[in-house]
């Protein structure tokens, strides 16, 4: 991938995702050896050499943040992010060096990397989650590992390394205005994201409302296993599935399945398929919204705005509330 960004040739709820592939030379003790990460193509804005003219901040948000250029193509001022310096480690200088533009999250930020190799169609089945002794020694900075041709990738976390370069914008993620939301009874929330930083976030967001509960889950697969966990809990005590959950909120980009698949086999189970199901994450805009609509979900809403999907939530909820009064 050389120029602008490229749609995703994945279909729809095939738990199928494509990995851009890219490489740091490190040195470590007077050893040179070269590391393979990967970031969904989907968030990629563009790759370039590093720009001639960068500037200095009058203060930087984090030890990575080696400046800021103009990126001409957007006219915009973004960081420019030395990678291997936020994962504490220390790269072999190239005069070929990358940069890698990012999108997500309605932010925009270029890493610095010294190559990129190709882009992989994969089943995110095939990446599995890091074990604890990767994610302790790399402070939780990779969403998944996966083998491809021999060759371990770690899937980097973009939304934690985003949140940790800016700390004082991450305040403002996720946030509603609680005063504005009315509930009469206890919602049930099951939420859905792999990233252990944006569970935390959500769930103190959405529990700061007294009437919100909220069960997290890890993955589709996960969120899928605990819905038919609690609908063998409904027959046993003669209760409704709905007594357990109320509302799904998922992420898309998830590793063993992602949100889509966990969307539509919700969809498809004639037990489930009657609790509303939000998809929520930074892949989704305008021009992917119809990938969500061909799994059924019932709404979309990308990252951090949670109070807008709060609201949605809360109305889908309420309509579904009188359709079964009418329905009596």
């Amino acid at each position: 991938m050389s120029g602008e960004r490229q749609l995703a040739l994945t279909e729809v709820g095939t738990n199928e995702v494509e990995i851009m592939v890219f490489f740091l030379d490190l040195t470590e003790k007077g050893r040179v050896y070269r590391a393979y990460f990967g970031v969904n193509v989907a968030k990629v804005l563009k790759i370039m050499r590093i720009p001639d003219m960068t500037m200095n901040p009058p203060e930087k948000s984090h030890q990575a943040v080696q400046g800021a250029f103009n990126f001409k193509d957007r006219d915009r001022v973004i960081p420019l992010v030395d990678l291997a310096a936020y994962l504490g480690a220390v790269k072999v200088e190239d005069s070929e060096e990358k940069v890698i533009i990012t999108e997500f999250n309605e932010v925009m930020t270029s890493f610095i990397v010294t190559g990129v190799t190709r882009i992989h169609r994969l089943s995110w089945r095939d990446i599995e989650k890091p074990d604890r002794l990767v994610d302790r020694y790399s402070e939780h900075a990779f969403t998944g590992v996966v083998r491809i041709d021999e060759t371990v990738v770690f899937i980097l976390d973009l939304e934690k390394v985003v949140i940790e370069l800016n700390p004082r914008s991450a305040l403002a993620f996720y946030g509603t205005e609680q005063g504005q939301i009315i509930a009469d009874r206890d919602i049930h929330i099951l939420h859905v994201d792999d990233q252990n930083l944006v569970r935390k976030m959500v769930k103190r967001s959405l529990e700061n409302n007294a009437r919100f509960h909220v069960h997290s889950a890890e993955s589709g697969e996960d969120a899928l296993n605990w819905l038919r966990a609690r609908l063998e809990d409904a027959r046993r005590e003669g209760r409704q599935l709905e007594e357990y959950v109320d509302v799904i909120i998922s992420d898309v980009e998830m590793p063993v399945m992602d949100g889509f698949t966990l969307c539509s086999k919700v969809k498809k189970d004639p037990d489930l398929r009657s609790v509303p199901l939000f998809l929520f994450s930074s892949l989704i805009t305008e021009e992917t919204m119809h990938k969500g609509e061909s799994v059924g979900a019932d709404g979309q809403f990308p990252k951090p705005q949670t109070e807008g999907m709060v609201y949605e939530m809360m109305t889908t909820l309420a309509r579904k509330v009188v359709g079964e009064d009418v329905d009596a």
